[in-house]
């Protein structure tokens, strides 16, 4: 495709020819509408908008789950999604298509609605960059703020740390992993990609929630560093209360990788006064989950390694798999 504007017969059999809709959306992606609208029937508009710049061969796929895990963190139920596609110059139709396949996928799974977008062949970048803009609606009283963490809250993490990392390097890397993995760990990465979505825990924990924030970029550390920021508060996260798969551990142990600063969209991390029943809850709905520490009033955020040692989290960290994509 040539530089500018992904042409119009080429958005006309990707995009428009595959549009879902319901009785809230009002105005849906066509040629020369540049806007959605949905009818929310009172309830609290919450938008949220992010980059996929490391995803590859699932970043289409990512963009819909990223923006929907946002949303989902605040408490509300995810309805549509806006996405931007900016492609290389040189890209071709199937490019492109593949990455609409992925975007409609997600939507179907998540049961959201592609409301529109914008997609160029630019030479500002040099590989395919897919941002989202997700739209979600819920009542004031399950609104959850970042910075809603309170002393005596206990931290619950949902499913394993590591999962998206885990499954991008996989993916991109098979051939150079497949010495260390087993047949087993292959599966279970594999299967990683249905449990990118943290709407279900999303949905249940705002029952329960003092605060919520998908571990995504920075990993578990950079998801409390930001918890305790946004809430002045501090926390102590015990390492050998944190699930973590055989399965990631190779994966970044081969990669010399911190797993704890890893991208890890598929777990929530969740601050509590009820955490007895909110894990209660979650298991009984089958999503893994575990108490991995408490939230302090002291504004310091302690690791406490197996071994006892201490680390202390004073930055927001560079997420690990820039050193390898």
């Amino acid at each position: 495709m040539d530089i500018g504007k992904v042409p119009v017969e080429i958005l006309q059999k990707h995009v428009f020819s595959n549009l879902r809709t319901n009785k809230n959306i009002l105005l849906l992606p066509n040629i020369g509408e540049d806007c959605a609208a949905v009818d929310i029937e009172g309830e609290i508009a919450v938008l949220t908008t992010d980059p996929i710049t490391a995803g590859d061969s699932m970043s289409g796929f990512l963009s819909v789950v990223v923006a929907c895990n946002d949303l989902a963190a605040a408490g509300a139920q995810p309805l549509g999604v806006l996405t931007t596609v900016l492609l290389p110059p040189g890209s071709d139709e199937d490019e492109f298509a593949n990455i609409l396949s992925q975007i409609r996928y997600a939507c179907d799974k998540l049961n959201v609605i592609l409301l529109g977008g914008h997609s160029e062949v630019t030479t500002a970048v040099t590989r395919p960059l897919i941002v989202s803009t997700g739209f979600g609606k819920v009542k004031k009283e399950l609104l959850i703020s970042t910075g809603g963490a309170k002393p005596g809250d206990k931290i619950v993490i949902t499913k394993t740390i590591g999962l998206e990392g885990t499954f991008i390097l996989y993916n991109k890397y098979k051939e150079k992993l497949k010495d260390i993995l087993n047949s087993h760990e292959e599966k279970e990465i594999e299967s990683f990609v249905e449990k990118l979505s943290v709407v279900k825990e999303g949905m249940i924990a705002r029952e329960y929630a003092s605060s919520m924030h998908d571990i995504t970029e920075g990993g578990l550390f950079g998801a409390i560093y930001e918890v305790c920021r946004a809430s002045s508060k501090g926390a102590v996260i015990y390492e050998n209360m944190i699930n973590l798969s055989s399965a990631v551990q190779k994966v970044c142990a081969f990669f010399n990788l911190n797993p704890y600063k890893l991208i890890s969209s598929g777990s929530m991390l969740i601050t509590t006064s009820k955490a007895d029943e909110l894990v209660t809850k979650l298991l009984e709905s089958d999503i893994e989950c575990c108490i991995v520490g408490e939230i302090v009033e002291k504004p310091s955020i302690e690791f406490v390694s197996k071994s006892g040692e201490k680390t202390y989290i004073n930055d927001l960290p560079i997420d690990e798999i820039y050193k390898v994509v």
